[in-house]
């Protein structure tokens, strides 16, 4: 094997994917359903690679070509079922799913029986990565806007990691395409070819999917398809019966006033309607348009005017931020201070500073 950039960046690829999609397959990780898929996207670039590096030295260049398209159609899948398992957590693998992969058994079939298949599904490998990618979007909208009604404590860090990989995952299909249009390309006398970028860019995408496959998460909150269905009657056009739900909203305001069971940084739209002995799709409805605001806005505000009042009043005057934070049911700085900054305009230090 030639001593070449190309080459030693192949090879990492090969060792990082490998290695490490064996390690998320052991039982410490693959607990977590969405683990499964990450190593399977793993294990597809390392065998990917393993065959490019193959083509590179010239290698069985006799049968491997006609298969090249085939792994191209696998990462889509992968990478959208892992972005889906990751976000729901009732989720199981059904046989209906099998079809995602079908374009590559396609692929693999006609090939052996000898027809050149790739020459024109090539064209179709990009395109479906594509598709896929913006499925995986999708699933993070829909998971946002779910957790919203039916959490109170939100914590973004999960959906952002989520949203950089698929940001990356677009930024190397862009250059794949530019790779297949223009070998190489000038820029004030310099000339750039695009494989090593797009090699590289691999590269990092594996790291990334490494360090947070490898990572297991505080705190975060997976969804069901109860919270699906709680989220959807929101949007729905149906008549809302006020007068049914004005009561529950009067009950509501008086335990939130009496009870204060938002200083409980667990609570959810499951348990708060537990409390009111009302449905939770009847609570979110009131929430939601009698009261005007989701779940998470409504619990927060009365956090929000909680730590007012203890950055306000408090006897004790050294009292920290993080200390406030965690008395008035936060448990998370970032969701603290983003929350506290939109009700009241300013950061809570700054809140603090002109008391």
């Amino acid at each position: 094997m030639k001593i070449e950039l190309i080459n030693l960046i192949h090879t990492l690829v090969i060792w990082q994917s490998i290695l490490f999609a064996v390690i998320l397959f052991t039982p410490k990780y693959n607990k977590r359903k969405e683990n499964k898929y990450l190593a399977f996207l793993l294990l597809t670039l390392g065998v990917h690679f393993s065959y490019n590096i193959l083509l590179t030295n010239q290698l069985f260049i006799d049968i491997l070509p006609e298969y090249s398209c085939s792994y191209g159609f696998l990462y889509g899948p992968f990478l959208f079922l892992y972005v889906r398992f990751h976000f729901r957590k009732d989720l199981f693998f059904k046989p209906i799913y099998l079809l995602h992969f079908s374009p590559f058994v396609a692929v693999i079939f006609f090939t052996f029986l000898g027809y050149r298949v790739c020459n024109i599904a090539m064209y179709l490998v990009l395109p479906t990565m594509l598709i896929y990618c913006l499925y995986s979007f999708l699933e993070i909208i829909h998971y946002k806007k779910t957790i919203l009604q039916i959490s109170s404590n939100f914590n973004n860090s999960e959906v952002k990691w989520i949203k950089s990989l698929l940001i990356v995952q677009l930024i190397i299909l862009i250059l794949n395409f530019l790779h297949l249009q223009f070998n190489e390309i000038i820029l004030l006398d310099f000339k750039f070819t695009f494989e090593p970028i797009v090699q590289l860019g691999i590269l990092v995408l594996v790291n990334i999917m490494i360090y947070q496959g490898l990572k297991n998460p505080h705190f975060f909150q997976k969804i069901t398809e109860q919270d699906l269905a709680v989220s959807e009657i929101n949007k729905s056009n149906e008549k809302i019966n006020v007068e049914a739900l004005n009561p529950i909203s009067s009950d509501l305001e008086k335990h939130m006033k009496e009870d204060k069971p938002y200083l409980n940084p667990e609570l959810n739209l499951n348990a708060l309607a537990k409390d009111l002995k009302v449905h939770p799709k009847t609570l979110s409805q009131t929430i939601n348009h009698i009261l005007g605001s989701n779940f998470s806005e409504y619990i927060n505000s009365y956090r929000i005017e909680e730590a007012k009042l203890l950055l306000e009043n408090s006897e004790d005057k050294n009292i920290t931020i993080m200390e406030v934070m965690y008395q008035v049911g936060f448990n998370s700085r970032s969701v603290f201070n983003t929350a506290f900054k939109n009700k009241t305009g300013v950061t809570p230090s700054r809140y603090k500073d002109n008391k």
